[in-house]
């Protein structure tokens, strides 16, 4: 058959359908784990707060694809930094109660700034620091690490983060990894499986967009980002998670603004706030508040879906 003729004869053929089974696309890995993310919180002993945070956690509840478990990233109540005992006693009684009354599933914390009991005139008392929120969270550690399921095998690995750390003056606070810290994280790292996707969660971003949303950080023709927004050793952990390419996602709260951003293969999702505006409206720039679902698949891939609850 002669070049014409074979055109000819192909042109007569029938089109293959997108949907003949040969041509479909391969199934996605199995998902190991779907779980929500919610964050910045910010409650108080008042109506507002705890009525819309007993919302949002019904909200997760009732997805009909149910979370399997919640990550707290940090700044559960409004304000322990410069508040006295009374005034924190009374944000922690608030949290206790809806956590009781609304939620069922188990929780993993993540320690954020406000967390921290900071008011200078109780430096001498026991609970100053993070003790307290250590107490009221029954953190087992500030920082420390799971695994979903809980064997290991075939799962996610889980690094909580403590990011809030008193400055060169000892006042609180810069956002950065301490020595003892450190040295556990890059050991934790080491012993997990190459073969096992991580995920790391830091209530203050270790890379984010986010922290460009304010104009008025731009002095003199450049950036100058707060220390307090943004991990001060961010070039430090993204040199050790390139020594480690299973480490797939880092996550965070703190700006209550949603962004993604991908840099040398790991994804970085700052991931809005529940509180939105601290309490006074329910969009802080242009992020509503709000809570992420994230699946996690056994291939190392995984999806955010953000969800306004209100």
């Amino acid at each position: 058959m002669n070049r014409r003729s074979l055109l000819k004869a192909a042109g007569a053929l029938p089109l293959l359908s997108v949907t003949n089974p040969t041509l479909a696309a391969p199934q996605r890995a199995a998902r190991v784990l779907r779980f929500a993310y919610l964050g910045d919180t910010h409650i108080q002993a008042e109506r507002k707060p705890m009525q819309s945070l007993s919302n949002c956690l019904h909200h997760i509840q009732k997805q009909a694809d149910k979370p399997s478990m919640l990550l707290h990233g940090g700044d559960v109540i409004m304000d322990a930094l410069g508040q006295d005992r009374d005034r924190v006693q009374a944000q922690w009684t608030a949290w206790q109660q809806v956590m009781k009354a609304d939620n069922s599933l188990p929780i993993q914390y993540c320690i954020g700034n406000h967390d921290v009991w900071g008011f200078s005139g109780a430096k001498t008392d026991p609970m100053w620091g993070k003790k307290w929120v250590a107490d009221q969270l029954q953190l087992n550690g500030r920082y420390r690490s799971f695994d979903w399921p809980a064997t290991g095998k075939n799962g996610w690995h889980f690094i909580i983060l403590d990011s809030t750390q008193p400055d060169a003056n000892g006042k609180w606070y810069t956002a950065h990894l301490d020595p003892e810290q450190l040295d556990w994280l890059k050991a934790d790292l080491a012993k997990t499986d190459a073969k096992t996707p991580i995920l790391i969660l830091s209530h203050i971003p270790i890379v984010s967009a986010t922290v460009f949303y304010d104009k008025q950080n731009v002095k003199e023709g450049n950036w100058l980002i707060p220390g307090s927004w943004n991990h001060t050793d961010a070039t430090d952990l993204i040199e050790l998670f390139a020594r480690h390419p299973n480490v797939k996602a880092c996550l965070s709260g703190h700006m209550h603004l949603l962004d993604h951003v991908t840099y040398n293969n790991v994804q970085y999702f700052c991931n809005g706030s529940v509180c939105g505006n601290w309490w006074a409206s329910d969009t802080y720039h242009q992020t509503k508040a709000g809570y992420a679902l994230f699946d996690l698949y056994a291939d190392g891939t995984l999806n955010r879906t953000y969800v306004s609850y209100e």
